[in-house]
């Protein structure tokens, strides 16, 4: 029985229980419209401001026992004169009304609570001291109002809500991101005390110059005292915590102004070093330590937007000591008076950091700095000791550098003053800055920088507007430096007013090209393109590199005096050696465009070997001829411009190219062309009238080609590598060979010789047979591809031949008649007949007087000493004598 006397029970409950959900459903239904009237109208009575709602809705369920009226895609504009929809007041995704929902059936519709999820709040004052936020109205401005709505706020709740406050009257901005806010109380009272909880970001607090705090995250919970009839908000003693540290705040308001302090005594100073880590991004590093920071803040004002708020700010760390667990390392006996005020307006305002000292395993450190004028910046300050870079990196981790180790010793003095710009920018001013920074080991390592500068050595001295390098030594990778110079107008160039004059020495003993790079070759392909060659440095240098490698070449003891000026590079003297052979001349390298350069050179060498050379360059990419078939020594001058691409190398159609050129000795083998053109008279009618065993003697010596010297100038244009005509004898035969091959390896070459020197008897039994310039010429062409090469006999430079020897003849037989007979004795044209010379066994030694003049010119570029430098002389002079006066001073 019992069973069904609970069945029958439960039946009933749920079924009244649906019933009443579907009657409560129905009635909410029914008086949807009329509740979200009254509540709308009555919002309407407290706002000057047009709202924006895209949606109204009454929901009862998703906040039971809550009735609550949700407006969705609330918007306001900020009113300004010449706002647009883009410019808000005030945004939010939803805000909710919570009622009781026996208020609402009795007809009393009292607001109980406030959502706000998300949302922004944009508080503005411009520079005549509107404000955006003045859209309540007065209560007496609508007395005729007879809304039954009422307030009575519990809880006003936010979550995700951004508040900014821009007030361009005094300059100041705060900007916060609050995840979870609770006020709560009797707040609708016109005296009560509310609890506020919260726990926000601080993402910016600047007053005029300075920013007081920037992104840190903060905590807060606090009760404060509300008096509306007396005006007055009072804030009792409280602890906020800021980057989780804590700090004592109280504050009050009344009608005629607010007054706030927040104040510590006991933060440790590791836990403030390790929460206020220069690097936000990194991980807060736990750091080891004792003593305490300092800390007294004072904000006070009036309750006009027009009028600034007074800041005096104190802090200070009385014989800190911290440790970076990691490293080891520590700094020890940290002493720092601050001071920041504005008291008296921008014309007093100001920032001061006195007796700045502590300790490193190098040494003490000690200075001072001021900054006043903050529109106008004017810093004066000095620096005297030793900074291990090591601990500073470890604790402070300097933005955009990975590593930093090593240390600097530092006595400096100086004063700078910033003038303000129409931009809003400022330019600097060095009225002082005297001193010397010397560097011990020191390794810096740039973040997203493939460089590591290891090793860096050498003393910086400051004068001013001067500057001066002495000893610097360094290494990045493989490469090393050393560099001595003098730098000039560096105020002018860093504030970016004018150049930088330099004149410095740079000596290696290797430097590696790829060294140089910040970024791989993959990575640099998918950069934006960008100058390499500044516009803003001029001056001179000379080089002195006992080795320098690029993409697999050695260029040894290379050697030159440089200027450079509005991105142009020259070097107007120039030595180095590569592939056994010594070059000298000019180089000039422009560039014109981001990362495209304009090379034009003048070189010359007089003892270039084509075996060691072809060996050097990969055989220039080809296989014809390689160094296992090339022999000889060669006299060169060059005369080089071509466009070059720092991504894709030369642009080969763009070189324009003279190449002068003596081949002494040379000797070429086993040339796979030239057993082409022996292949080619085997299977021709050449056969039948050279004979198969001449030509087997023929291919015999052409495959092991000696030459005592070639002479000629090959020029290079529009991707096309022209030979002139030029005359080769050789231990095969004597033939002028012409033609041009291009960079696809395309080919055109002609060749001509006496079918007689293809004979194999060239002696008979009075002696050595000599060609008396009579007999039957040969001529072939070979064209096509250098892989495919098409030989066949070239008629066109027969009949070419044969008109010249036509020519030639009657030239020659019009001056016998004019020597012999004074026939055409009147006629200047026709030339005395000189009969032609045997060759007879003598020497001829050929001087190119122009390779001589190059290598005479840069003689004194080989065996040149290191620069004397009287200014840097004079500067360490100058710093001893004040070490000495110091020193008897104490």
């Amino acid at each position: 029985m019992w069973k069904k006397r609970l069945l029958r029970f439960s039946k009933w409950f749920f079924g009244i229980l649906l019933g009443l959900v579907l009657f409560i459903s129905l009635i909410l239904y029914m008086y949807k419209d009329e509740i979200c009237n009254v509540v709308i109208s009555k919002a309407n009575t407290y706002l000057k401001a047009e709202v924006h709602v895209s949606k109204v809705d009454l929901t009862f369920w998703s906040t039971f026992p809550n009735l609550s009226v949700d407006f969705n895609d609330v918007f306001i504009q900020d009113p300004f004169e010449g706002a647009t929809e883009r410019d808000t007041l005030f945004a939010s995704e939803m805000v909710r009304f919570k009622f009781n929902p026996f208020d609402i059936w009795r007809e009393n519709y009292t607001v109980k609570s406030v959502e706000v999820s998300p949302g922004t709040l944009q508080l503005k004052v411009n520079e005549e001291g509107e404000e955006n936020y003045n859209i309540l109205k007065e209560q007496e401005e609508d007395t005729t109002a007879s809304t039954p709505v009422d307030v009575n706020l519990e809880s006003i709740e936010l979550n995700n809500f951004r508040v900014s406050y821009d007030n361009r009257a005094t300059d100041q901005l705060y900007r916060t991101f609050m995840k979870e806010t609770t006020l709560s109380g009797a707040l609708s009272q016109s005296v009560f005390t509310t609890s506020a909880t919260t726990k926000m970001q601080i993402l910016e607090a600047r007053s005029g110059k300075v920013t007081l705090l920037k992104n840190q995250p903060a905590q807060l919970s606090i009760r404060v005292n509300v008096n509306s009839d007396s005006s007055t908000v009072e804030i009792p003693p409280s602890t906020i915590y800021i980057s989780q540290l804590p700090f004592a705040f109280n504050g009050k308001v009344d009608s005629l102004g607010y007054q706030f302090n927040v104040n510590a005594e006991k933060i440790a100073i590791a836990d403030a070093a390790s929460r206020f880590s220069v690097d936000q991004s990194a991980q807060v590093k736990k750091l080891e330590g004792s003593g305490y920071l300092l800390f007294d803040l004072d904000v006070e004002g009036k309750n006009k937007s027009t009028s600034p708020a007074t800041i005096q700010c104190k802090f200070g760390v009385d014989n800190g000591f911290l440790k970076d667990p990691v490293s080891q390392l520590s700094l020890q006996k940290l002493y720092l008076e601050g001071e920041y005020s504005n008291l008296g307006g921008k014309k007093k305002e100001f920032l001061a950091l006195r007796n700045i000292s502590f300790n490193t395993k190098g040494g003490p450190f000690q200075g001072n700095v001021k900054l006043t004028h903050f529109d106008a910046p004017h810093f004066d300050g000095s620096a005297d000791g030793t900074i291990d870079l090591t601990i500073l990196h470890a604790i402070f981790h300097v933005p955009m550098v990975e590593e930093l180790k090593g240390s600097l010793k530092v006595h400096s003095d100086f004063i700078v003053n910033g003038l303000p710009r129409e931009d809003e920018s400022v330019e600097y001013t060095i009225q002082k800055c005297e001193g010397e920074v010397d560097l011990f080991d020191v390794n810096v390592k740039l973040e997203d920088d493939q460089r590591a500068f290891a090793d860096i050595n050498g003393r910086v001295y400051l004068r001013n507007n001067e500057a001066g390098l002495q000893n610097i030594t360094l290494n990045l990778g493989k490469s090393d430096f050393e560099v001595n110079g003098e730098f000039k107008d560096v105020v002018n160039y860093f504030k970016g007013d004018g150049n930088l004059i330099s004149d410095v020495d740079i000596h290696s003993k290797r430097i590696s090209i790829s060294d140089l790079g910040s970024t791989s070759k993959e990575e640099k392909e998918e950069l934006q393109r960008m100058f390499m060659i500044p516009d803003n440095i001029e001056g001179t240098a000379y080089l002195d590199v006992g080795r320098m490698d690029y993409e697999g070449h050695v260029f040894s003891e290379l050697k030159g005096d440089m200027t450079i000026r509005e991105r142009v590079i020259n070097f107007p003297r120039i030595s180095v050696n590569n592939g056994e052979a010594d070059i000298v001349g000019s180089l000039n390298i422009e560039e014109r465009r981001p990362e495209y350069f304009y090379i034009k050179s003048n070189l010359a060498s007089k003892n270039m070997r084509f075996k060691p050379l072809f060996k050097e360059w990969n055989d220039f990419q080809q296989d014809v001829i390689t160094s296992s078939n090339i022999d000889g020594v060669a006299q060169v001058t060059l005369k080089f411009e071509a466009p070059f691409d720092l991504r894709g190398g030369i642009i080969l159609s763009g070189i324009q190219a003279t190449i002068g050129l003596q081949i002494d000795e040379g000797r070429l083998r086993n040339v796979s062309a030239f057993k082409s053109i022996t292949e080619s008279l085997r299977t021709s009618s050449a056969k039948m009238v050279i004979g198969k065993n001449n030509i087997n003697s023929f291919e015999k010596k052409l495959l092991d080609l000696k030459f005592e010297q070639l002479t000629n100038t090959i020029i290079i244009k529009n991707g096309i590598i022209t030979i002139p005509q030029m005359s080769i004898e050789s231990s095969a035969l004597d033939m002028e060979v012409s033609g041009q091959h291009t960079f696809e390896n395309v080919i055109d070459y002609r060749f001509g010789f006496r079918l007689r020197d293809i004979k194999e008897e060239k002696s008979s039994e009075f002696g050595e047979i000599v060609d008396d310039g009579t007999g039957l010429r040969v001529f072939m062409r070979m064209y096509g591809t250098l892989d495919k090469p098409i030989i066949e006999w070239d008629s066109a430079s027969k009949k070419e031949q044969s008109k010249k020897n036509r020519e030639e003849e009657k030239e020659t037989v019009r001056s016998m008649f004019k020597s012999e007979f004074g026939i055409f004795k009147n006629d200047t044209t026709v030339q005395e007949f000189i009969p032609q010379k045997l060759p007879k066994e003598e020497l001829f030694i050929e001087t190119n007087d122009t390779i001589e003049e190059v290598f005479e010119e840069n003689e004194r570029l080989f065996n040149r000493k290191k620069k004397e430098r009287p200014l840097l002389k004079k500067w360490e002079e100058e710093k001893k004598k004040k070490e000495e006066e110091e020193f008897e001073f104490f």
